[in-house]
């Protein structure tokens, strides 16, 4: 062998020297791309976790818009509640008075009735009539003094 074999290495070898060198390059090329790709994954994972984040908020937000009328609405029902059984109770006490009333009536015309008999029978007789007699047209105090 000459002195070509102790400084270069046997042709044989080179190629696979080559081979390694350009699966080396390519190799940190791919390296240098995965960051590149990461990122790329990092920044859509992160706008997707931004949108859901405004998603919640949103419908957190909306959770308590409606909390909120749920409350309102409930004390208004209770409010109408309220009002509907004092409506009744005054409706009721109407109701009781104007039977009541009804019972006064009723009784103050019976009343009525038994005294205008009671005056009918009591009367002088024939006044009630128009019937009377001479005697009455003369007598002291009689109708004749009129």
């Amino acid at each position: 062998m000459g002195p070509e074999s102790g400084s270069q290495p046997p042709r044989a070898v080179m190629p696979r020297v080559f081979l390694q060198v350009e699966l080396k390059s390519q190799d940190a090329q791919s390296l240098q791309q995965q960051p590149d790709h990461y990122l790329g994954h990092l920044q859509q994972s992160v706008a997707t976790y931004q949108q859901q984040v405004a998603a919640y908020q949103q419908l957190t937000s909306e959770k308590e818009a409606l909390h909120r009328q749920l409350l309102q609405q409930t004390q208004l029902m209770n409010q109408l509640q309220q009002q509907e059984a004092w409506g009744k109770a005054v409706a009721e006490m109407a109701r009781q008075k104007l039977q009541e009333t009804q019972e006064h009536l009723e009784a103050a015309s019976q009343q009525k009735q038994q005294l205008t008999a009671q005056l009918r029978l009591t009367a002088l007789p024939g006044e009630g009539t128009g019937d009377h007699s001479e005697e009455e047209d003369r007598a002291p105090g009689g109708r004749g003094d009129c």
